[in-house]
């Protein structure tokens, strides 16, 4: 692993914990034994830093949903399914409901800057984009309401993952199961 990618990751691992205002820069590289100047060669300031921490975060969840979504042994709600249950899995693989680094960076919105507001906003639209067309998929499978918007719909399943997490850390140890519940219950017409 490159510094680089050794300070993106750590990087990703205390925004996760402490959130974007918590991780400070001299604790972060001294975790992981980095000189302060190390990091100034691989970018010019925090939000620099954080904008690579979102893009590799960004990365590897849209190559894992879009494997996913294209799993054709899979029926599209399945797919939509264990979307939901691999969020949580690794929502709670990060330890203690560490949550999910976009809505960690949304929470900070109004102090950062326009560049990396605009870069959350982009993945958190690539997110709803992507399933927006796999609910559009089950609607033509026949195992989703036909009436429901398919963008408005995954903007809420999106919604209603941000706040299950933020329950979930607030020590709620229902908020995941009833994220699936409801959002599984909406897809398919019904209330929870």
């Amino acid at each position: 692993m490159s510094t680089r990618e050794k300070i993106v990751a750590a990087g990703r691992k205390a925004m996760l914990e402490q959130g974007y205002e918590g991780t400070g820069l001299g604790p972060l590289l001294a975790s992981i034994a980095v000189p302060k100047g190390s990091f100034y060669h691989f970018f010019s300031s925090k939000e620099a830093f954080a904008s690579a921490v979102l893009e590799a975060y960004a990365g590897q969840y849209r190559t894992q949903r879009r494997a996913l979504f294209a799993d054709a042994a899979l029926t599209p709600l399945a797919r939509l399914k264990r979307h939901l249950e691999k969020l949580v899995e690794d929502t709670m693989a990060e330890g203690d409901v560490a949550g999910c680094l976009y809505g960690v960076l949304a929470l900070a919105a109004p102090g950062l800057g326009d560049d990396l507001k605009a870069k959350l906003s982009d993945v958190f639209g690539s997110w709803q984009a992507d399933l927006a067309a796999l609910i559009v998929e089950a609607q033509q499978a026949g195992e989703v309401d036909a009436g429901l918007d398919a963008t408005e719909t995954a903007a809420f399943i999106i919604d209603l993952y941000e706040g299950a997490v933020l329950r979930a850390r607030a020590g709620d140890g229902a908020a995941f199961d009833r994220l699936t519940r409801f959002a599984l219950a909406t897809l398919k017409g019904r209330s929870g």
